[in-house]
């Protein structure tokens, strides 16, 4: 074989050599180890982004639906979507309401306000409630106070959560976000 042709044959050789390829794993490993832990707090981040929006929309949920029990908005024969078999009358005496209001269910209250996803205990699991505010917190959010420590299931009335007693009752609960 002449010089031109191993010349020639070696040019016609196509491919890698192992060199370039661990070189080009190198740099895929090093921007994967920094990519994932960014991926990872991002989607750490959403998901409590989430659970204090669904805790929110909890603690509004009890909130107006215990004052329209009260009010006597949400009753026996109106009572929507409601889950609640023991809600009062609608022409009942305002005491009756309260009495009405304070035993309707965490579940009836999700349930009439269409919050059907987070009306399973699995899903209620993952929230606490402030009973001397009636708030619900995430179990996840770093801004609960010390007192947000009671759980509840869908069963549970709402004066588990402290709804009906001197300080829900003056001072409407705040939900959180």
């Amino acid at each position: 074989m002449t010089l031109q042709q191993k010349l020639l044959a070696k040019q016609s050789k196509k491919g890698f050599t192992l060199v370039e390829l661990v070189v080009v794993i190198a740099i895929l490993g090093i921007l994967a180890a920094i990519a994932i832990p960014a991926v990872i707090g991002i989607i750490n981040s959403a998901n409590e982004s989430q659970a204090k929006t669904d805790a929110s929309s909890i603690s509004a949920a009890c909130k107006n639906y215990y004052a329209e029990i009260v009010a006597g908005t949400i009753n026996a024969d109106n009572k929507g979507s409601s889950t609640d078999t023991n809600l009062p009358a609608k022409n009942a005496s305002t005491s009756a309401k309260k009495s009405g209001a304070q035993s309707a269910t965490v579940g009836g209250a999700l349930n009439y306000y269409g919050l059907k996803d987070l009306a399973s205990d699995t899903k209620l699991a993952d929230f606490v409630a402030d009973t001397s505010s009636g708030t619900v917190y995430a179990t996840v959010d770093s801004n609960k106070p010390s007192t947000a420590t009671k759980t509840f299931k869908t069963t549970d009335a709402l004066s588990a959560l402290g709804y009906g007693n001197a300080t829900t009752t003056t001072s409407t609960p705040a939900s959180t976000t």
